[in-house]
């Protein structure tokens, strides 16, 4: 990811944002030190999808912007 990211950002001053693949705080923080930000849309509607609670849903959102806050 990182050549590609690096590759349109040196053809754009827009901001850059990735969101393929993003499931755990670990992979957020990966994604947030290449690119300008990332998109994790798809794994807390798979958290929806499999029937977790608000409050676990919120516990996952937390944990990714932690991890994509701390890169």
């Amino acid at each position: 990811v990182a050549p590609e990211v690096a590759r349109i950002k040196a053809k754009t001053d827009l901001p850059v944002i990735v969101g393929f693949g993003i499931t755990t705080p670990d992979g957020a923080r990966s994604i947030a030190g290449i690119a300008d930000g990332c998109v994790v849309g798809s794994a807390i509607v798979k958290e929806i999808g499999a029937g977790k609670s608000p409050a676990e849903v919120l516990s996952l959102v937390a944990a990714l912007a932690e991890g994509a806050h701390s890169a």
